[in-house]
């Protein structure tokens, strides 16, 4: 079975053309998001309590979903190696990165001895570094993704080391998260005044604005690069909602613990899970297909198995078949003491059959004749064989010599009973088939090809003596002397 990876790499997200309903999902949650925000928006400023559990809460779920969603995004990248999902991969490591540091350093939040000592604008910049970065990701995913679905299977070819590139990518990562921790502690001195107390200052107005517009810029990138792929619709989605965040969390709102920053920080943790629910959901479908595809291989597994024992004319077992069951049958016949018989038969005058009736017709005798002989395997672990050309064969496992002689018989006389003409033979009017059969006692010495050859020299005793008849060899043991040969006519 050949299985065409061409079309198989459309069942990833960042491969997959994004279809009416994946369009429809997302329009569907982007609706959801506006309809939230502008019920929010004209009460950003509202006061409410302060909730201390609130923001470990949030970072902590914010950082495994994040972590997660990276992890995912590695393992497509493993498979199909693109540049872009490396990117993106980065992108949400990044996210996480800084999502845990800002947990650290976030006052009142934790305690820990041996960390940078935080200043009162260290988690405003923190916060301003995250949310610019994230969106320059999404900018340098969408500019490297590759422009024609056919193109995104063959990026393996640009990254060869795909562990390699990984790890690389984390410790860049951490790297880079750990310099804007370090800047934005100990230089908090160089930091401009962004937060005052819990109040966000003009200043700080002013940039959290650009790194709004930065966010919408890199939606409307990734709006733009057409054609989009399923990955492509729900980072739209990510970034409508990563919008609205900034927006109620850090513009529209006057600081921290406002109504608008508790529903932004809520609209951020929507934004790290959609794509992670969506990658999940896509997981569990690959799941599905995979074990769809195990299935479908054992059934073809289970069908090229009994092609390649099988003939194509009659249908019977083919000769590979025939050589690996005697082998087997001698095994048990040993194991079990009980003899073993096989019986060579030959259709008669075959060739001018053949040559008076045509090709075709001597394929038609060639089935009736299977059939007839397949008639005579009356137990399971009888089997009859297309030897080659007009000769078949039927292995009888505890089977003595009276038994496959009456078997030989019936099948000699079934094959009359038919009366297929044969004008041209010289034998009889009508097809007939010579038979000659061997038996291995259990106690014999013998190998398969002996006992094979034994037959068939009994089959050509028949054809000597005229055809149309059974010649017989009796059982084959170490201490009995040469067998004798027996004409049975039919």
């Amino acid at each position: 079975m050949q299985i065409n990876l061409a079309n198989e790499h459309w069942a990833f997200l960042s491969t997959e053309p994004a279809g009416r309903r994946e369009v429809k999902y997302a329009l569907v949650a982007i609706l959801i998001s506006v309809i939230v925000f502008l019920v929010t928006a004209p009460f950003a400023r509202m006061q409410v309590a302060q909730v201390p559990t609130f923001v470990p809460i949030y970072v902590s779920s914010l950082v495994i979903c994040d972590v997660i969603t990276a992890a995912l995004l590695f393992g497509q990248f493993n498979v199909l190696r693109s540049t872009s999902l490396l990117l993106l991969a980065a992108g949400y490591l990044f996210t996480a990165s800084m999502t845990f540091s800002y947990a650290l350093i976030f006052p009142g939040l934790f305690s820990i001895l041996g960390l940078p000592v935080a200043g009162p604008q260290t988690s405003s910049a923190m916060y301003m570094f995250w949310h610019a970065g994230f969106p320059l990701f999404i900018v340098a995913y969408t500019l490297i993704k590759p422009t024609r679905f056919e193109e995104a299977i063959q990026t393996h070819r640009r990254i060869k080391s795909a562990r390699f590139a990984i790890c690389a990518t984390i410790a860049a990562v951490i790297a880079v998260v750990t310099g804007f921790t370090l800047f934005a502690t100990w230089g908090n001195a160089y930091i401009p005044v962004f937060l005052n107390v819990n109040r966000t200052s003009a200043l700080g107005h002013m940039v959290l604005l650009a790194i709004w517009l930065l966010s919408l810029m890199a939606l409307l990138i990734l709006w733009r690069r057409k054609p989009h792929t399923v990955l492509d619709v729900w980072l739209q989605v990510v970034m409508c909602v990563w919008l609205f965040d900034i927006a109620l969390a850090a513009i529209l709102n006057t600081g921290r613990y406002d109504l608008g920053w508790y529903v932004g920080r809520i609209y951020g943790l929507l934004a790290a899970s959609f794509l992670l629910i969506v990658l999940l959901l896509e997981n569990g479908r690959q799941y599905a297909r995979l074990v769809q595809m195990s299935v479908e291989l054992n059934v073809a597994n289970q069908a090229l198995a009994v092609l390649t024992r099988q003939d194509g004319l009659t249908g019977l077992a083919n000769r590979r078949y025939f050589d690996e069951y005697l082998l087997e049958q001698i095994a048990v016949a040993h194991r079990n003491k009980r003899d073993l018989s096989l019986v060579m038969c030959d259709v008669d005058h075959f060739k001018t059959y053949n040559d008076h009736y045509g090709h075709q017709a001597g394929d038609e005798c060639l089935k009736r004749v299977a059939t007839t002989l397949l008639s005579c395997c009356r137990r399971p672990s009888d089997l009859a064989v297309r030897y080659g050309g007009e000769e078949f064969a039927i292995i009888l496992p505890d089977t003595d010599l009276c038994g496959v002689t009456l078997v030989a018989q019936a099948a000699i006389t079934m094959v009359a009973d038919m009366q297929i003409p044969h004008a041209k033979s010289l034998t009889a009017p009508y097809v007939s088939i010579s038979c000659g059969v061997a038996v291995l006692a259990w106690d014999a010495d013998m190998t398969a090809e002996e006992l094979i050859a034994t037959a068939d020299k009994a089959l050509y005793q028949a054809k000597t003596a005229g055809r149309n008849q059974v010649s017989r060899l009796r059982p084959i043991g170490d201490e009995q002397p040469a067998p004798s040969v027996e004409f049975i006519s039919s």
